[in-house]
């Protein structure tokens, strides 16, 4: 019976101390005013358009005269809104992949483009976002900023 109590402490401990420390990914419904927004992305198109959603938002952050627009990404964390700028994209076999890092993150986008039904670009892909503890992943749409 002792030991049935320690373990239970022990899990309740574990349970607690891990769940307090993760992050969350918040869905926004406007593009930020720091972003010259290029591409925006959520669950699925659905989401973007008929309930103005956004997980993912991708573009450039213009900051002064004298330095070109820095080539970005935003999302929300835990109600932050989050810089990250890009490090490395690449294209290979119809499929993009951008690195992004900022604040302790980093966020890794891979997306290829596809024809929507009304012939629209889509982008269909995951981002996947981490720091030095967590990991998350998401499946997500997107298309051109128009917000």
């Amino acid at each position: 019976m002792t030991k049935l109590k320690l373990h239970c402490i022990i899990y309740f401990l574990l349970s607690y101390s891990c769940s307090g420390n993760s992050f969350n990914v918040q869905v926004v419904r406007h593009s930020s005013e720091l972003l010259k927004c290029d591409k925006i992305f959520a669950n699925n198109l659905k989401a973007i358009e008929e309930r103005n959603e956004i997980l993912l938002q991708t573009g450039s952050i213009d900051t002064t005269d004298e330095q070109s627009p820095i080539k970005s990404a935003i999302v929300t964390i835990d109600k932050n809104e989050i810089a990250l700028t890009l490090i490395k994209a690449t294209t290979l076999n119809k499929e993009t992949t951008e690195r992004y890092q900022g604040k302790g993150y980093t966020l890794i986008l891979t997306y290829q483009n596809n024809s929507g039904q009304s012939g629209k670009l889509v982008y269909t892909g995951k981002f996947v976002i981490e720091n030095s503890r967590f990991k998350k992943e998401f499946e997500i749409q997107g298309k051109k900023c128009t917000l």
